[in-house]
């Protein structure tokens, strides 16, 4: 394999860089250097024409490189990043290094997903949407006017396929050897009448798992051996049903109806990254014999494709669910009805009706633990329902003054139960005043309502310029309540915090210049904003707030894109620089209980600015080849950040120097540990973001080749760089992540008239393991036993106590997948 990688990559380097496949056509296409069509602003442009930075993956490119799930999509994408959470919150995207960082299911996404029109921000989604795509649409900057709701960071649209005109019978098999992986699609599409078009698509996908758990339980801990010694496995089921109708020129329905069901053999785990106080646990005056051991004794604290975490014994956890067994299951159904009716060819009138209820059951082991049972077991159970509607009216004016307006309304609510756990093997009675085993548990449910009115003119000052100002106005309302299941009371949050109301504004402003048709130069100003919203991950304390404030973004970007040499070259470059205020992240603390609070702050402001640039080019002597490259170069800096919590064994001489705490008013736990009082948060000011590399850079080849008699050969070589980022939120050397190259290789033949094919996709060959999120607790300690102290006045002689410093674990993502495959289509 490694002689393999080293052939491909040079080949690749050799012959140009490439990138991301946002220029890639169609193979069947009569003219390959023809422009991809694009809905950036809710109509067909070319992507030539729109002054937006957009990436697009075309179809063909999506079944060349075996896209699957939303990591293949981020793997073409310089700019992108995702993040795989554990529990329910779901997969986290960051654009530009602008993304949700928290383990919570209260937060709107600051990365917006659309699937055929329904706008989503929640991250379960994405284990739904890509299946059966048309194409992928990556809009990179806020976006306010054209996609459901305001995104402070961009959107991923993902349309699927539509019946066609003719009947069609399309399957597809795959079989993937690291995780045993078996995949089967089966399409059946085509027109049922002369005015309606049905295509009904379904998938069955099984994982053994590719990641190896080599844990074994100690005996007496509340720990049991692992069901699964493969992790990561699970098994998968979608449906997904469209129905087109047009019955004449003016008027055309798109109904989309989907159904999901996931049962994944783990609730998502997180693997040992970094372990400075090494693998022996403090002793505990919490715990029998005062020793336990977390760490399973082969650990290596080395984030690659083994890792150690075991399932949980129900003698020491009661009334824990699936026999103690980690998992995590998701039924979602969902869709989306668009109906369009043209005026006289002048005005169109769009209406796009959205459903969705998600149920994500799942339970984890709290810590990861390897060895010992964990001191705390995570069980929870959230369901989201909304449904939302948008009215949009467009004019086609053939003279210079054209419009869109419309409105947009959701209704949606979430709903949060949580039971948190505890080892009655480990931890006294005295943990658990009200329920043996049950350290807290509690229903969360927050009620949305938000409207929002939007309209842009676009002025066509002359054939070469247009130039459009347009704003949308939004007004969201959130209330929580919250259910105390322990005490069988509602809990009262502190007085005020259990409704929030916020309006907005956000215009936007586009110059578009396109002196011919193969160069076009814009330059937009934009704002956007994001609701505040409550954390719900866990049931809080009475009289606490919940509640986190708007995030709002404002800038703009300039750029250019072209065509030359006939279109065989294109090269498109934009600069951007934006400003944000009050964003959304994640913090990790010990509450007074010794119990781990997972909290989302406005995290003052910070600045990014950077520049996207992407060429490709097709050779006319060389038919078939396509060569690209594209580069992300992004700077993100924190202006402002006070107020985030210190990380445990953080002294003041390493920045735990905000907010003084005196002995006289600590608690009475805490007196005898600060002696001299303590300090409770840091200033991170001049930090970059989490999941922000510097740089970000796809680049590579594909070559098409006729092969025998009427068939072709297609060959491809992709590469992502990536350089180093931070994993999590702070200044300690060991929280930024290493830099990485990945190579995915595919080769496709094609049969006559592409009636079959059968091929082989070798995606990450050098079997990197990268992730986009990362968490600090003592882990060591089992977060409950031994909080690390922090936050020491420099005059303590004592300023870290025995449990040391925080741990560092990343979420457990696949290495390399090899892909056999083969289709059909009748």
């Amino acid at each position: 394999m490694n002689r393999t990688h080293t052939l491909f990559t040079s080949a690749a380097m050799a012959l140009a860089m490439l990138a991301q496949p946002a220029l890639a056509q169609d193979a069947d296409s009569e003219d390959r250097n023809a422009e991809i069509i694009v809905t950036a602003r809710k109509q067909a442009e070319s992507i030539l024409k729109v002054p937006v930075v957009e990436n697009v993956i075309t179809q063909a490119a999506i079944e060349r490189y075996q896209i699957t799930d939303i990591s293949d999509v981020v793997s073409k994408v310089p700019g992108l990043l995702s993040g795989e959470t554990v529990l329910a919150a779901g997969v986290q995207m960051s654009i530009r290094g602008v993304g949700s960082t928290a383990i919570e299911q209260g937060v709107d996404q600051s990365v917006s997903l659309n699937i055929d029109g329904l706008s989503l921000t929640h991250g379960l989604a994405y284990r739904a949407a890509t299946f059966d795509l048309a194409q992928v649409e990556v809009f990179k900057g806020p976006q306010a006017l054209y996609y459901g709701k305001n995104s402070t960071a961009g959107v991923i649209s993902l349309r699927s396929a539509d019946p066609g005109d003719e009947i069609e019978v399309i399957g597809r098999i795959g079989y993937e050897v690291e995780a045993a992986e078996k995949r089967a699609e089966l399409i059946v599409s085509g027109p049922v009448t002369e005015t309606l078009g049905l295509r009904i698509a379904g998938l069955y996908d099984w994982s053994r798992g590719s990641l190896r758990n080599t844990a074994t339980a100690l005996a007496g801990r509340g720990a049991k051996d692992p069901k699964y010694k493969d992790f990561g496995g699970g098994e998968s089921y979608l449906i997904r049903a469209t129905l087109l109708f047009k019955p004449d020129e003016n008027f055309t329905a798109r109904l989309k109806a989907n159904f999901a069901k996931d049962r994944y053999n783990q609730g998502g785990g997180t693997q040992l990254a970094s372990c400075p106080d090494g693998l022996n646990s403090p002793a505990s005056s919490f715990v029998t014999g005062g020793i336990v051991q977390f760490y399973h004794p082969t650990e290596t604290c080395k984030f690659d494709g083994t890792l150690n975490i075991v399932d949980l014994d129900p003698a020491a956890f009661p009334g824990i669910r699936n026999n103690g067994t980690p998992f995590l299951w998701v039924t979602q159904n969902f869709g989306a009805l668009e109906l369009n009716y043209d005026f006289n060819n002048d005005l169109t009138l769009t209406s796009t009706t959205g459903y969705y209820k998600s149920h994500a059951d799942t339970m984890i082991n709290g810590t990861s633990a390897g060895y010992s049972g964990p001191a705390i077991s995570a069980d929870n159970i959230f369901d989201r329902k909304e449904f939302t509607q948008e009215l949009r009216l467009t004019s086609d004016y053939a003279g210079p003054i054209n419009f869109s307006l419309g409105a947009y309304y959701q209704d949606g609510t979430m709903s949060n139960d949580m039971t948190l756990g505890g080892n009655i093997a480990l931890l006294p009675a005295a943990f658990f005043p009200l329920k043996s085993g049950v350290l807290l548990q509690g229903k969360s449910t927050i009620d949305i309502n938000s409207i929002s009115a939007f309209g842009q003119v676009r002025w066509q000052a002359s054939e070469q310029l247009e130039v459009a100002g347009g704003a949308r106005w939004q007004h969201e309302k959130r209330d929580l309540s919250v259910f105390n299941r322990l005490t069988n009371a509602v809990t009262a949050v502190a007085p005020g915090t259990d409704h929030i109301s916020s309006k907005n504004w956000s215009p936007e402003f586009t110059i578009t210049y396109t002196p011919s048709d193969t160069l076009t130069i814009f330059a937009a100003a934009k704002q956007a904003y994001k609701s505040g919203s409550f954390a719900i991950v866990t049931p809080p304390a009475a009289g606490t707030n919940k509640s986190f404030g708007d995030e709002k973004v404002q800038g703009g970007e300039i750029g250019l894109k072209s065509r030359w040499m006939d279109r065989s070259l294109s090269f498109d470059m934009a600069g951007y620089y934006y400003r944000y205020f009050g964003f959304q992240t994640g913090v990790n603390e010990t509450n007074v209980n010794g119990l781990p609070n997972l909290r989302t702050i406005n995290a003052g402001k910070f600045d990014i600015w950077g520049i996207d640039a992407e060429m490709s080019y097709r050779p006319p002597s060389v038919d078939g080849l396509t060569l690209r490259v594209a580069v992300n170069w992004n700077k993100t800096k924190f202006i402002e950040l006070n107020n985030v919590p210190c990380r445990g064994g953080q002294t003041q001489a390493e920045g735990c120097d905000q907010f003084f705490t005196p002995n006289a008013i600590l608690s009475n736990a805490d007196k005898a540990i600060y002696p001299l009082g303590r300090y409770n948060a840091q200033n991170l000011k001049g930090l970059p973001l989490t999941r922000a590399p510097e740089w970000q850079a796809n680049f590579g080849f594909d070559y098409e080749m006729p092969v025998g008699s009427d068939m072709k050969l297609n060959f491809g070589v992709d590469n992502q760089y990536a350089s180093s980022f931070l994993g999590i939120l702070g200044s300690r050397a060991d929280f930024r992540l290493p830099s990485y190259l990945k190579t995915d290789i595919s080769v496709t033949l094609f049969g006559p008239d592409e009636k079959w094919n059968v091929g082989i996709v070798a995606n990450n060959i050098q079997n990197k393991y990268v992730t986009g999120y990362c968490s600090n607790s003592s882990y060591l300690t089992g977060q409950t036993l031994l909080a690390p102290k922090f936050g020491a006045p420099a005059a303590d002689p004592n300023p870290r106590n025995v449990a040391g410093v925080d741990e560092m674990t990343c979420a457990s993502v696949p290495g390399r997948s090899i892909w056999l495959r083969a289709g059909f289509k009748l």
